[in-house]
């Protein structure tokens, strides 16, 4: 009931940093340095077989929105970041031998789990400020890279775990490559592991939306490359993720920017782009969702672009969610609102006037493209028989 009036009474206030400041001190579990309270998580995988572990695509195991403590929000106001300047590495496979592939910045990439699944066909994305739904342009290469963690059961890392990391380490590597459930995983020693192809579909992103200057891109599975790191998420601002994993993410990103020419604009975080359409909210997953080391992986931070679900398509956000992101992705969150109100002021429109059109273009589009996937299984199924 308390939660109920907060949010209506968050509703009645105009300005965007003025109502998350007070979502985030009504929402608050206390002052920066009192510890955030203590939940049990239900973990389902615990009535699972042993080889059946933890993370379930779709499905985050904890719930880092219940467990954060609040940040307190600075009253300055929100500073525009100009566009990162792109610059690409050249790297190149130098061996490929035995299962595993070595490049010229030093990156190793482990194939013994990888495996096929459906081939990327060309792919809608439209263009970002005249919105078509019926005129998409298609693509076929990669545009960008999502990040996730796994959410899987965490041994202590220190030597004498050794068996217990290594064992988990290889039911969380079989888990995702039965569910095809990302392109890479980082274990907790830094290895990185191919599971799906680079050429094929995994399904990382789910409901989602990105954009960059030009382009958005609704549903990433298959724009969007899915990167792992065997991890839990963590409250606060240090990485869920050790100097390894870290190491790893920068070296394989490092390679996969240089062969498909990503932007930095499109390497984001899996609560940057996860969406609810049922409810139009953003932030359904939370992994990622304000500690990321943008810049340790040598990428701008992108805490503080502007939300593309909000800016695009009229999407709304959960006072939770605004507890779950801490400072740098609620930059992000106010300026999206920013965005969105001068829009509607532009096209001479009350902000739910404008909601509802950009809704609707994206109501089009997930109809859409839900159509083409029933024909395509149902095409798969006929032939099949």
């Amino acid at each position: 009931m308390r939660q109920f009036f907060i949010e209506r009474r968050a509703r009645g206030i105009g300005d965007p940093i003025d109502r998350l400041r007070y979502l985030h001190e009504k929402l608050g579990a206390g002052p920066r340095n009192q510890a955030p309270r203590k939940r049990r998580n239900w973990k389902p995988w615990t009535f699972l077989p042993a080889f059946a572990v933890l993370f379930i695509p779709g499905f985050k195991a904890s719930n880092p929105a219940l467990q954060m403590s609040t940040l307190q929000m600075p009253a300055l106001a929100l500073p525009q970041f100009a566009p990162a300047v792109e610059v690409f590495s050249n790297v190149w496979l130098v061996d490929k031998s035995n299962n595993v592939e070595s490049y010229s910045n030093g990156l190793r990439i482990d194939d013994r789990f990888a495996v096929s699944s459906d081939p990327r066909t060309p792919y809608p994305v439209y263009r970002r400020y005249q919105i078509d739904p019926a005129r998409p342009e298609l693509r076929a290469q990669p545009a960008g890279i999502v990040y996730h963690t796994t959410e899987s059961d965490q041994a202590n890392f220190d030597e004498t775990q050794n068996r217990a990391l290594k064992k988990i380490g290889r039911e969380v590597l079989g888990f995702v490559k039965h569910n095809r459930s990302y392109h890479f995983v980082i274990d907790r020693f830094g290895q990185v592991y191919r599971i799906v192809e680079e050429s094929d579909i995994a399904n990382h992103a789910g409901y989602s939306v990105w954009a960059d200057t030009g382009a958005i891109y609704v549903n990433l599975n298959a724009s969007f490359l899915g990167i792992a790191f065997e991890t839990q998420t963590q409250p606060g601002e240090l990485p869920s993720a050790n100097p390894a994993q870290i190491h790893a993410a920068r070296v394989l990103t490092e390679m996969l920017r240089s062969k498909y020419r990503i932007s930095q604009a499109n390497c984001v975080t899996h609560a940057q782009v996860s969406v609810n359409p049922d409810y139009m909210l953003v932030g359904y997953h939370t992994d990622w969702a304000g500690n990321f080391p943008f810049r340790e992986v040598g990428l701008s931070d992108n805490y503080a672009t502007p939300i593309a679900a909000i800016t695009t398509f009229g999407f709304d956000y959960n006072p939770m969610f605004v507890h779950a992101t801490g400072w740098r992705l609620w930059q992000g969150l106010a300026l999206a609102e920013d965005q969105l109100r001068e829009q509607s002021a532009a096209e001479g429109l009350t902000l739910s006037q404008h909601r509802a059109i950009l809704r609707k273009k994206y109501k089009t589009i997930i109809d859409t493209l839900k159509a083409e996937s029933d024909d395509r299984e149902n095409k798969e199924v006929r032939h099949a028989s």
